[in-house]
């Protein structure tokens, strides 16, 4: 899908407090193997918010993000989340709460569930289809939180364990910043892992499960009018490794076209993967302004998404507790 859609601004939070493998192993949610296994992939700690619930995190996120970037909170037309379920155990109305403290008043909010690591994505195709239709001044406000409120919640197997994040991007056509030149979120029950859906089993996925991530990233570089060899860098979420160097063979690229030191850095941030790993890359001067990049994300449950956008002049920004 071509796209006038642009990334006006992101924040992200990420608790500086980690949650370490050991600890895990200690409370007996990790066997002996399974805390050796990810220790060796380099995977010891992620971060934990151990104070602030989810719609805390969600405020702070969004406050850095609306107190950087400007925004007329009239212009505010849609307020969209995707999340996870156990993040928000509540009976209060989060997305309500925000439209208020900010004025979001001719804002439609509301959530998409259950896309797990594509849920950003999914969020941002949602969010270029409503401004497709809505006037050139309207903007979108991208909301996602990964908060476990359980240990248990956090396991992975021998490996990944998840950790806490939250993010909010502004998305708009009249903004400066990165643009949008194609994005597309596709659900295919192909994708499935057979195995799994018989006895719950991590088995090998079949053979549709990177041919269709694979269609769906040469579709969308074909939407804009780019290669591979014009992408900086591909930006993943964080699962295995192993997975993106099978899909690089399939590609016929390099597996180095592959950001894959996020689960080492943060673990497994399901809907914040994305955001949070682009941050670290801008801010660590490794993505610059003009340089093409993709975000790419695969679901459990056969959900694909990819977007491939051009970065602009403006640094994402780190929400902080006060």
């Amino acid at each position: 899908m071509g796209n006038s859609m642009v990334i006006g601004g992101t924040a992200v939070y990420v608790p500086e407090e980690r949650l370490t493998v050991e600890s895990l192993a200690d409370q007996g949610l990790l066997s002996p193997n399974e805390a050796a296994s990810l220790l060796g992939r380099g995977m010891a700690s992620v971060p934990c918010e151990k104070e602030l619930p989810s719609p805390d995190m969600l405020d702070l996120t969004l406050h850095a993000l609306l107190n950087r970037f400007e925004v007329d909170p009239e212009r505010v037309r849609y307020v969209v989340m995707p999340y996870l379920y156990y993040s928000f155990p509540y009976t209060k109305d989060v997305l309500g709460s925000l439209r208020r403290k900010y004025s979001f008043r001719q804002a439609v909010c509301f959530s998409l569930r259950d896309q797990l690591c594509s849920g950003y994505l999914m969020g941002m195709y949602a969010a270029g289809k409503l401004l497709e239709a809505a006037e050139d001044e309207a903007s979108v406000v991208l909301l996602t939180v990964e908060k476990c409120l359980l240990p248990g919640q956090r396991y992975g197997g021998g490996v990944l364990i998840t950790g806490d994040a939250c993010a909010a991007s502004l998305l708009g056509k009249r903004f400066g910043g990165d643009r949008v030149l194609a994005v597309r979120s596709v659900t295919d029950i192909r994708t499935l892992q057979q195995g799994k859906l018989k006895n719950r089993a991590d088995d090998v996925p079949n053979y549709f499960y990177f041919v269709n991530l694979a269609k769906v990233i040469r579709r969308t570089l074909a939407d804009a009018g780019l290669d591979f060899g014009d992408l900086k860098v591909a930006i993943p979420n964080n699962i295995t490794q192993e997975t993106w160097q099978q899909l690089a063979v399939l590609l016929k690229i390099s597996p180095e076209l592959f950001y894959t030191e996020g689960p080492s850095v943060s673990g497994h941030l399901n809907t914040c993967d994305l955001p949070v790993n682009y941050a670290r890359l801008a801010l660590e001067g490794k993505l610059r302004p003009g340089d093409y990049y993709a975000m790419i994300s695969l679901g459990n449950g056969g959900v694909i998404g990819c977007a491939v956008c051009q970065k602009g002049n403006d640094p994402p920004v780190l929400a902080r507790r006060p």
